[in-house]
């Protein structure tokens, strides 16, 4: 079974699982570095907001042996345990002074999202991009964010000038950064999970990897579009001075950065090729950020990518 034969199954479905009254209908959607997804839209005539479920995986599930079935039942489930039961009302979003309070900003890869960035207000930073982003909080949609286009500013009255001064101010001032060394965050994901570990154990871990070289996490707090801080010049030189050195940057992700001190043992073709390895291996396509590899020079107060 194909994807489009799979995907017609799934809304037949689910059409009748749910009833006539509900519209189902699959639309594909960009996301971060042109990765195209299909995403299945249930939606009542009553409603003025939908939620997109993406089919892509649930494909891979059934493709490795899940029922149809199983996988109609987990949708219909995502689908009413996230549907919005009120008509929303989204004029909101045509004030600038309603979301100039939520606008932030993030980076993204500027090569592999020119299509995008056509439609989008950005500086570039060297292989990157800065974009801009409104976060929300709703009782009835949770927590998201909506791209900031450029037809967002006409409709604003605003330049890109006052778009980026306000995204720039609220990431700093209303996010701010977060550093952290590997073993906290170890200890962190372990505690998240749930599991346990024999004191000793976890000893020896830490005690390791002080003597490998060590990292540190560098994100925003919330860790949503954290590789944003490599934007600011203060975040990176009050690291630099913190730990007396100049430093390797690792794009993690578009979520975090790696920071690496210079303690003239690092190779930067080595590190280049740990985050290929990374990247192609462990990193969602729409969620990785570069290939390269950056470093700030702690006495020239500057930042080159290698």
């Amino acid at each position: 079974m194909d994807f489009n034969e799979f995907s017609e199954n799934v809304v037949k479905s689910i059409k009748t699982c749910l009833g006539d009254d509900v519209k189902v209908e699959v639309k594909k959607v960009r996301k971060n570095n042109d990765v195209k997804l299909h995403g299945l839209i249930i939606s009542k005539e009553q409603s003025s907001v939908s939620p997109t479920i993406y089919l892509d995986g649930f494909f891979r599930d059934h493709q490795q042996g899940k029922a149809l079935g199983d996988i109609v039942y987990e949708i219909v489930d995502i689908y009413e345990k996230n549907k919005v039961s009120a008509n929303i009302n989204l004029d909101f979003f045509l004030d600038y002074s309603a979301v100039k309070g939520r606008i932030f900003i993030k980076v993204i890869h500027y090569d592999k999202n020119k299509e995008m960035l056509e439609e989008v207000p950005y500086i570039r930073f060297m292989d990157l991009a800065v974009v801009c982003y409104y976060a929300y909080i709703n009782d009835f949609l949770g927590k998201g964010s909506i791209q900031i286009e450029t037809g967002h500013l006409d409709r604003w009255g605003i330049s890109e000038e006052e778009l980026f001064a306000a995204a720039k101010s609220n990431t700093q001032n209303k996010l701010g950064v977060e550093i952290k060394g590997m073993d906290e965050i170890l200890l962190e994901m372990l505690s998240e999970n749930g599991e346990e570990i024999d004191q000793e154990d976890l000893k020896s871990m830490l005690q390791h990897s002080e003597k490998e070289v060590p990292m540190y996490i560098m994100t925003l707090k919330g860790r949503y579009f954290g590789a944003a801080c490599i934007f600011y010049e203060e975040m990176l030189a009050a690291f630099g001075r913190q730990c007396q050195k100049s430093f390797y940057i690792l794009p993690s992700s578009i979520h975090e950065l790696i920071l690496v001190p210079d303690s003239g043992r690092e190779k930067p073709e080595a590190l280049r090729r740990m985050v290929q390895e990374v990247n192609a291996g462990h990193v969602a396509p729409e969620e990785r950020l570069s290939d390269n590899v950056y470093y700030y020079n702690l006495q020239e107060g500057c930042l080159h990518m290698l």
